[in-house]
């Protein structure tokens, strides 16, 4: 199953270059057709057939159509290549040779051997160029009954234009059919005791990305159905599907009470979650309605050391049990769709993590730097599947920014030849120490990370951080540093012009600049983190020089939070302190105003200017806005 780590997104803002200017959307491909019929049969095995018609204009497009890959899975499944050419510009066909037609294990059965027998056949179309039409037609053949009976969605293309996306279902009329749909139009009709439904798009502009948008799925037309009742039901499946994975056996109690010593309760849990976490090696498995949604049993997983999340949990279920401790699978999704699904069809839930009913706890084993108390606001507010007798569903805790504290203090003292030597601390909440021990855990050494963070900076410079093991999850995880930066002065006449160094920030303000819009609208919701900054500056100046003058303080208040910033200074030493909020994790499109105008307030204070001057005349200069008494 796929793995996010909150503040991924930041971190790759980082190293990145800022986002361009909002451009008129380039025509790459557009997709003529694509229609997927469905005949599904009365023991709900079915039969698929997909055309696919795509145009290509562009060197991009055809690198994003030069081939066509589907996965199967050999044991339930059978795939069929029905037919595929390429149509040029000028009217020729050329039909994909057997020399283009490839099947092999798939990614996910090449990642984790025995866990996974899927493959893929994949289709190389020969000889593009701008203007050719590529066509393809698959036919995929449903053997045997799925764990979750018949489900079938369909997310038009957010990149590309499309004249037609279509999705049709013939059932047998007595069969329970469910469907939702977002943006597609649907007929369904009866005839002769079939039902026939038909989900149909037409002509969809492509659209280019915006910055920090939440997941497609959570705005595209879709269409879903399904032969489920509720959601719920599928936790229930999965609890009976489960049934005696998570038994436990002699060696696993024996295990459980080394772990756990005299620990009890949530104290116990704690323990177990860092041996799990610590001890089971991650082996990644791509998650399919069709395979993989039930865990390896707990003593195997134990006896391999490796597994996905799903193995991570069974084996953290199992050990709980063993000290009386009740827990429960839970199927959630990790990633950036926020808004609940349009149907129960259980196409949402890419993950798996562990729920402790007695203590309403959520924990994530499968994220080696997520301690127990933390939980990835990727995984907040969303809906959980429980897989208990009946099935349950339940919602995460949301994400708050109490729950993503931040606080960096640091000591500057500007040198008389106008260089800076630096020392910060760092203070964390559990959701923030699992971002920094991933970048600690990922650095080729400490003094690197130091001068990567501080290459980043307006001053540069070089240092040293100072961290606890990122691996240790029982313990809070400590982080300091200290730096060199030499020519941070601008020098004019007598005065000395500079910006508070910020050093080797692990969320500087300028993350956000990742977050702003070119255009200064949105047509989507926006990622904006619920968080609780902190920034805390001390500066101390050399001999023979005074403030001339300070930045104004700052305060902007929105709908989605606030910025505040304070300068204050006594004899030679400046105090600054910024403190950025922001209140939720998604912002809709119309709130969007509210928030660039927080962002901005943050980034445009970081730019703030310090005016100091000899002392002698720094005396004659009062601070703008001061009394001055005149004899």
């Amino acid at each position: 199953m796929r793995r996010f780590i909150f503040w991924t997104a930041a971190l790759l803002l980082m190293f990145a270059r800022p986002p361009t200017a909002a451009a008129e959307h380039t025509v790459h491909a557009r997709v003529d057709l694509d229609v997927s019929s469905y005949d599904v049969h009365r023991d709900l095995t079915w039969v698929q057939v997909a055309t696919m018609d795509v145009t290509l204009f562009t060197q991009r497009g055809i690198r994003a159509y030069d081939r066509n890959a589907w996965t199967f899975y050999p044991d339930k499944q059978s795939l069929d290549l029905v037919e595929a050419w390429v149509d040029q510009p000028d009217g020729t066909r050329l039909p994909v040779p057997a020399s283009g037609i490839f099947t092999r294990p798939s990614e996910a059965a090449q990642n984790a051997p025995g866990f996974v027998n899927s493959l893929t056949t994949t289709v190389v179309f020969p000889q593009l160029r701008e203007g050719s039409r590529v066509h393809v037609v698959w036919r995929l053949t449903q053997k045997t009954p799925g764990l979750f009976g018949f489900n079938a969605r369909n997310e038009a293309y957010y990149p590309w234009d499309t004249g037609l996306d279509e999705t049709q279902i013939t059932i047998p009329a007595d069969l329970p059919l469910h469907w939702r749909t977002r943006g597609f139009a649907v007929i369904e009709q009866v005839t002769d005791g079939i039902r026939h439904v038909v989900a149909r798009a037409h002509d969809l502009p492509g659209q280019e990305a915006e910055p920090a948008m939440v997941a497609t799925a959570d705005f595209q037309p879709t269409f879903e159905a399904t032969t489920q009742p509720d959601m719920a039901t599928t936790g229930a499946i999965v609890y009976r599907e489960s049934k005696g994975r998570a038994a436990v056996t002699p060696e696993i109690a024996a295990l459980a009470a080394q772990i756990v010593g005299s620990r009890t309760g949530l104290d116990a849990a704690r323990a177990i979650y860092d041996w799990v976490a610590d001890n089971i090696r991650y082996i990644a498995v791509y998650q399919s309605l069709d395979d993989g949604m039930v865990s390896h049993s707990a003593a195997e997983v134990l006896h391999t050391g490796y597994g996905d999340c799903k193995d991570y949990v069974v084996v953290m279920q199992a050990l709980l049990a063993a000290r009386g401790i009740d827990a429960v699978p839970a199927s959630v999704d990790w990633g950036t769709s926020y808004a609940d699904p349009i149907s129960w069809a259980p196409f949402f839930t890419n993950h798996r993590i562990i729920y402790l009913p007695a203590y309403h706890h959520f924990a994530n084993p499968t994220d080696r730097h997520a301690g127990f108390d933390s939980l990835d606001p990727r995984l907040s507010g969303k809906l959980a599947i429980l897989a208990t007798q009946k099935g349950e569903v339940l919602r995460t805790p949301a994400s708050t920014p109490a729950a993503n504290l931040y606080r960096m203090h640091s000591t500057l003292t500007l040198t008389a030849d106008g260089a800076i030597d630096g020392a910060a601390t760092y203070e964390m909440s559990p959701n923030v120490e699992t971002y920094a021990r991933a970048i600690v855990s990922g650095a080729s050494s400490m003094s690197d990370l130091a001068n990567q963070l501080l290459e980043r900076t307006m001053e540069g410079g070089v240092g040293q951080m100072t961290a606890g093991d990122p691996a240790d999850l029982a313990r809070p995880f400590t982080l300091s540093a200290s730096w060199h930066s030499a020519h941070v002065v601008n020098e004019q006449g007598d005065r000395r012009y500079l910006r508070i160094p910020p050093g080797p920030d692990l969320m500087p303000p300028g993350l956000e600049r990742g977050r702003i819009s070119p255009t200064g609208t949105r047509q989507h919701p926006e990622l904006a983190d619920a968080r609780d900054q902190q920034w805390k500056t001390t500066l101390h100046l050399p001999l023979g020089l005074q403030v001339e003058n300070l930045p104004d303080d700052v305060t902007v208040q929105t709908k989605t939070g606030h910025y505040t910033a304070r300068y204050e200074h006594s004899g030679s030493e400046i105090i600054v302190s910024r403190n950025l909020v922001i209140d939720r994790d998604v912002v809709d499109a119309a709130s969007y105003p509210e928030l660039e105008r927080l962002l901005y307030a943050a980034l445009v204070d970081a730019r703030a200017i310090l005016v100091l001057s000899p002392a002698q005349q720094a005396a004659r200069l009062p601070r703008p806005g001061t009394e001055v008494k005149l004899n």
